[in-house]
């Protein structure tokens, strides 16, 4: 079963990171795959389902078989951007003058947003 599993995580890379296996297709590796899993008694049932996994997105992470998680393409921790904070979503009513003063600290301090602004406020 480690020869489909090893497989199955290759076709899975090929998906979702283009990486190429020996100049061969997707269909081509999706085929040599149902044949080995075939022969190592791997029910259709099954294989079925493990073809079905290779549409599971990288970005699902928690929704993939334990072995697919350990491929090259699935989502790694502490990808992107770190949060700066909490989001929350507020709503300020103030006199015009005020907005208008705020605005002009904005442009005057050459920040790039609201969020800059307040977080300069601190």
């Amino acid at each position: 079963m480690l020869k489909v599993w090893d497989l199955h995580k290759k076709l899975y890379d090929v998906r979702w990171n283009g990486e190429e296996e020996e100049n061969k297709t997707i269909e081509q590796l999706e085929n040599e795959f149902v044949s080995l899993a075939a022969t190592e008694g791997v029910a259709l049932e099954t294989i079925n389902e493990m073809l079905g996994q290779l549409y599971i997105p990288p970005y699902r992470y928690d929704t993939l078989p334990e072995h697919l998680k350990h491929s090259n393409s699935a989502k790694k921790e502490n990808v992107g951007r770190p949060s700066m904070g909490v989001t929350k979503k507020v709503s300020i009513t103030l006199p015009e003058d005020i907005w208008s003063k705020i605005k002009s600290d904005i442009k005057d301090k050459d920040l790039k947003s609201m969020s800059a602004y307040f977080r300069e406020l601190t």
